[in-house]
């Protein structure tokens, strides 16, 4: 099997995350418990990645939402923005903080009230690391000086640290299988020995969230063809349909293709039905314009125009 370049990673947590059940579960479970108790789920919305810079959308594999605080008059919304590691690094706080202060220039660009920005970082890495704020990366001879240091905080949910039994316990089975995948995603005997195993965990969700949990698992193990074949075989006829469409192992004459043909095309489309979902959200969570929705999205006012028909039937 062919190299899958690194950003399926990146792909994968877009996807999972731009599913507004999967994104409260995650946040529910996740962000401290003062937190949680002040935000009002139901009004979660994804932003679209015109939220930041155009230089940071390039460079970031983030996804931010935006939630309304409880019993608030004034709708202060609070933007939760997720940035995600699959290897240390060390200056992360600074690629953070370019986050943040890049979505409060776009907030006054767009004569927004300020909406505070609270960011995570999801860590699902091989190497050990440790949280640590902007002043951890200058020398302690400089404390005099620390006052001119623009230090924040941020969220660390490192899943290396959290135990496969504290993950299995979460009552959204697909976000279970998602950040099993995610944090055993180096470990590829792992993956490959529990690979029915996670499939099965997506059996209640959307055939889409399914197809980009299957892209990711068979991109990120050792197995051969014939392997995901009996894999395939074994999982229940609705969720073996999904796989097998997805990956596209069969041409229409029957014959074998490559299965990292069917991944990269399994990754286009996760990416194609991802952005969508963004706009569906907008549709129905906004009261932004065609226009507006289409400008923030970069795809046509005509395909806004069909997704808000077919919301509508």
């Amino acid at each position: 099997m062919r190299k899958i370049n690194t950003t399926v990673h990146d792909n994968f947590i877009r996807a999972i995350l731009a599913d507004k059940n999967v994104a409260v579960s995650y946040f529910q479970n996740f962000l401290p418990r003062e937190v949680v108790e002040q935000l009002d789920f139901s009004t979660l919305t994804q932003i679209p990645d015109t939220y930041l810079s155009e230089n940071l959308q390039k460079s970031m594999s983030d996804v931010v939402y935006s939630c309304n605080l409880k019993s608030d008059e004034r709708n202060i919304r609070i933007a939760l923005l997720i940035e995600h590691k699959s290897y240390p690094d060390k200056f992360t706080p600074i690629q953070m903080g370019s986050y943040i202060f890049s979505g409060y220039e776009k907030q006054l660009k767009s004569n927004e009230e300020l909406s505070v920005i609270v960011p995570l970082l999801l860590y699902h890495g091989k190497g050990k690391w440790e949280y640590k704020q902007l002043s951890g990366l200058f020398p302690h001879s400089i404390s005099d000086w620390k006052q001119y240091i623009p230090d924040f905080d941020y969220i660390y949910n490192n899943l290396g640290e959290i135990s496969d039994e504290d993950v299995e316990s979460l009552q959204n089975k697909f976000l279970t299988a998602s950040l099993l995948a995610l944090k055993h995603s180096f470990q590829k005997n792992w993956l490959e020995e529990n690979a029915v195993r996670i499939l099965i965990l997506s059996e209640n969700v959307s055939e889409n969230l399914q197809r980009n949990l299957a892209v990711y698992l068979f991109a990120k193990s050792n197995l051969h063809e014939n392997e995901i074949l009996e894999i395939i075989e074994s999982l229940p006829l609705k969720l073996k349909h999904t796989v097998m469409s997805t990956l596209d192992i069969f041409e229409a004459k029957g014959v074998k293709r490559g299965i990292a043909q069917g991944i990269e095309e399994g990754i286009e489309k996760g990416i194609e039905i991802g952005k969508t979902d963004v706009i569906r959200n907008l549709i129905l969570n906004t009261d932004f314009s065609a226009s507006k929705i289409a400008m923030l999205t970069g795809i046509s006012e005509e395909q806004v125009s069909k997704i808000k028909a077919e919301i509508a039937k």
